[in-house]
């Protein structure tokens, strides 16, 4: 597997075959084993070969009793796992492809409303700096009301920098981020960016949101990804229905497992009960303009976060989407960047 013949071996510690940054780790565990601390263990790790290749392995190590010394001996037992490992790059590098896609897609949708939401605070200062102007023409010129009009000038260009920065965050591509940050407040962002998709499709949003704060830890960016598509799938759903009120509702709450239940429902035509289990299949639609990856990618960033995304079957009307994420203290889950 790593190229040396026995005779090569012997001569050899696995601790000479593994990369500098996996030793400390190893050594920790041999050191354990003998010391009967620990009775086997499980990594995946690389080798470095005769030739100076680095290969994947997934090795497990149990400590076994010689029978004659009576001393605790390792057992290992080593796979190479470097097909699949590489397999896995390229699955992952694949999905955060086309989930960039996806958000730049989807931020192409809500160009009307994000312009509106720039307009606002640019308009705002230009306002607050011509009264400044106004002020400072006063004889005597007021310059108590020069320095506040100044300050909400500042304010408002402060405004539009961070929507510009917000903006920017969800179309360049970048690693995932495992922050902490207010899940209702971002909801409530989110529900501001699609203002316009919801004011062309005639639909009113009633938001239930804890009145505390929802304190999660992830990628924010990601999240609100997967709040965005399901509002824009709702409204999409709700387009087409000419009778009756076009609601939409999103509501977050805490479990009884300390995490957090956030639900998305609208008053659409609902989705075919022979189908719910296929709506989260990659390249699955029912849209003639769709590809079939958004609800599978949202699944995959939920996933990643350590919670759930399910359609719930039992809807009386409309569709329901839920979703769950660990809360800050129950949170084992290590957040991964798929």
């Amino acid at each position: 597997m790593v190229g040396y013949s026995d005779e090569e071996l012997r001569l050899l510690t696995p601790l000479d075959i593994s990369v500098p940054g996996e030793r400390e780790i190893n050594a920790n565990f041999f050191s354990e084993m003998r010391q009967g601390k620990r009775q086997h263990y499980e990594m995946i790790k690389q080798l470095r070969c005769k030739n100076g290749k680095l290969i994947w392995v997934q090795l497990y190590v149990f400590a076994i009793t010689d029978r004659k010394s009576g001393m605790q001996l390792p057992f290992g037992i080593v796979f190479d796992i470097t097909e699949r490992k590489q397999a896995q790059d390229a699955l992952q590098e694949t999905r955060t492809e086309l989930a960039h896609v996806a958000r730049v897609a989807t931020l192409g949708q809500l160009t009307a409303s994000i312009t509106h939401e720039i307009r606002q605070p640019i308009a705002a200062a230009r306002n607050n700096a011509t009264a400044a102007l106004n002020f400072l023409d006063a004889q005597p010129p007021d310059l108590g009301e020069v320095r506040e009009a100044l300050g909400c000038v500042v304010d408002d260009t402060d405004r539009a920098g961070a929507i510009v920065d917000r903006i920017r965050d969800q179309i360049k591509k970048a690693l995932p981020q495992k922050d902490r940050f207010d899940l209702n407040e971002a909801i409530n962002q989110v529900v501001v960016w699609a203002q316009g998709e919801i004011t062309q499709n005639r639909v009113s949003v009633d938001t239930h949101l804890t009145e505390v704060a929802l304190s999660v830890q992830g990628d924010r960016v990601q999240l609100q990804q997967v709040v965005l598509n399901l509002i824009l799938n709702a409204l999409e759903a709700m387009g087409s229905v000419q009778e009756g009120p076009r609601e939409l509702s999103i509501s977050t709450e805490q479990t009884q497992a300390n995490g957090f239940l956030v639900t998305v429902r609208d008053t659409g035509p609902g989705i075919d009960p022979e189908n719910i289990d296929r709506v989260f299949e990659a390249f699955y639609t029912t849209k003639s303009s769709g590809v079939g990856m958004g609800l599978s990618i949202c699944r995959s960033i939920i996933d990643a976060h350590g919670g759930r995304l399910w359609a719930d079957m039992k809807a009386s009307r409309g569709a329901v989407f839920r979703f769950t994420l660990p809360g800050m203290e129950s949170e084992s889950h290590e957040f991964s960047d798929s």
